[in-house]
């Protein structure tokens, strides 16, 4: 039989967006807790995870006290290090990224390397805007897996990016195989991808939905992995998807359309070797703001259910 997916939740109240973070009322991490226990259930661990964002050699100290915060509290996450350095210090982020496995390289499930290094437009929300980007993400993950192959850490190593609307023009993942070859594609351990299908681009009718899943999905492996020299043996993980409510997005939309994304990947999972499907993210950030930054979440920010969250619950006790 067919593995399950394996589901994860980004759980804070914030949302980073191209004017800056959106965020509200602080975060309740006993709330926090019981949602993670209500969406659970009796089903696989739920994979928290988080963000730690390195901007440049000044901040690696706290940007390393941050990680070991994290991967203190004694449940293995799912980490993201975003490369935001406006000097471009590739050198000073691979040692960073080094020493994060060294220390850490058994307590963390996994470690994704820098944050949508080829969405190049939304500034601070993204590493793409920062000088290096492709490099980082390159001699990231090779300086992340020579560590784990030199500790014997058990984390998994890899990266995620946004779909590549136009390869031709970007030559993000020529220039990956070029800088990279075939050591970069053996470092791997999952290739990820943050997909939001009907939140940014045009606008769908449900009924295109699916198609329009799949086709991103296939379009990262059939062409951009295999443009960058990525075999269908690395796993794909769906590292970010959402849906936003408010104004003309109604809560029960946001269930309908995360359960068809979701059923989506899961028909999807054995052709195109897709492991993760995971949520950004469990609470607004302020449900009484309008901009679709701050309605993320299947909870409202004070913690009541939206649909989609007994939706996903469903989904999880049926899939995962």
């Amino acid at each position: 039989m067919s593995a399950p997916l394996t589901f994860g939740v980004f759980p804070l109240g914030m949302a980073g967006g191209p004017d800056g973070l959106a965020v509200g009322p602080p975060d309740d991490f006993e709330a926090i807790g019981r949602a993670f226990g209500e969406l659970q259930g009796d089903g696989a661990t739920l994979l928290p995870r988080m963000y730690v964002v390195w901007t440049g050699p000044g901040s690696t100290a706290t940007a390393h006290a941050q990680v070991a915060q994290f991967a203190g509290i004694g449940v293995p996450l799912d980490m993201v290090l975003c490369y935001r350095d406006p000097g471009g210090d590739v050198p000073a982020w691979t040692s960073f990224v080094a020493e994060v496995v060294r220390r850490h390289g058994r307590e963390l499930a996994a470690l994704q390397v820098t944050g949508e290094p080829n969405l190049t437009w939304a500034g601070a929300a993204a590493d793409g805007a920062f000088p290096g980007a492709r490099d980082a993400l390159v001699r990231g993950v090779l300086a992340g897996a020579a560590a784990k192959r030199d500790t014997g850490a058990t984390v998994a190593i890899g990266f995620a990016v946004v779909p590549d609307l136009d390869p031709a023009a970007s030559g993000f993942w020529a220039a990956v195989r070029d800088t990279g070859g075939a050591r970069f594609a053996a470092a791997l351990d999952y290739a990820g991808i943050d997909i939001y299908p009907d939140v940014f681009g045009p606008r769908l009718r449900p009924a295109e939905l699916p198609a329009t899943v799949e086709k991103l999905l296939r379009d990262f492996r059939e062409r951009d992995l295999a443009t960058a020299g990525i075999p269908a043996a690395v796993p794909i993980r769906v590292c970010e998807n959402g849906w936003p409510t408010g104004p003309d997005r109604p809560e029960e939309q946001q269930a309908v359309v995360l359960e068809t994304v979701i059923r989506t990947v899961y028909a999807l999972r054995t052709e195109l070797n897709i492991t993760h499907w995971e949520l950004f993210t469990l609470r607004d950030a302020d449900s009484a703001k309008a901009d679709i930054f701050h309605q993320f979440g299947v909870l409202r920010d004070d913690y009541s259910p939206k649909p989609a969250f007994h939706t996903l619950r469903r989904l999880i006790a049926e899939l995962g």
